[in-house]
């Protein structure tokens, strides 16, 4: 499930954790860890990240009847500005994304290039100059991150 609208509310957001959690139900699942994000190319969690275990403890999970899910309760344990002040947040272009992509694949492949050289790179191959390249990229990191 995907959130790729902006901003959105926690309502929004808890309920798509909730939807989550209903697609696992009688599965086994002692806990379950829900990252919800704005898109999928990013890694760190975006909006909030929700624990389903019980009493909302990850911890409690092993000691849980995970067949019923008796005393199970969804418990929100990180929030991004994002969700909670929106209008301090700047939602990253398609073409930022694709940069960002680049670049972090760039210096995963060869972690002796310098980041400088790959913004060259990319600059080169999209007709742009270096500086739009960087600004595009750290768009996306500042957004994830926000």
């Amino acid at each position: 499930m995907e959130l790729r609208v902006y901003p959105v509310t926690g309502e929004q957001v808890t309920d798509v954790a909730s939807q989550i959690v209903e697609s696992h139900r009688g599965q086994g699942w002692q806990a379950l860890s829900i990252v919800v994000t704005y898109d999928r190319r990013e890694v760190v969690p975006s909006y909030a990240v929700y624990e389903w275990a019980p009493e909302g403890r990850w911890s409690d999970a092993a000691k849980a009847d995970a067949a019923s899910w008796r005393g199970y309760r969804l418990h929100q344990t990180a929030v991004r500005d994002k969700l909670t002040q929106p209008n301090t947040c700047k939602v990253p272009t398609e073409q930022a994304y694709v940069l960002n992509t680049e670049f972090n694949q760039a210096t995963e492949d060869d972690v002796e290039i310098s980041e400088e050289a790959v913004l060259t790179e990319i600059a080169k191959r999209h007709k742009i100059p270096t500086a739009r390249a960087e600004e595009l990229v750290l768009t996306v990191e500042d957004w994830t991150m926000c």
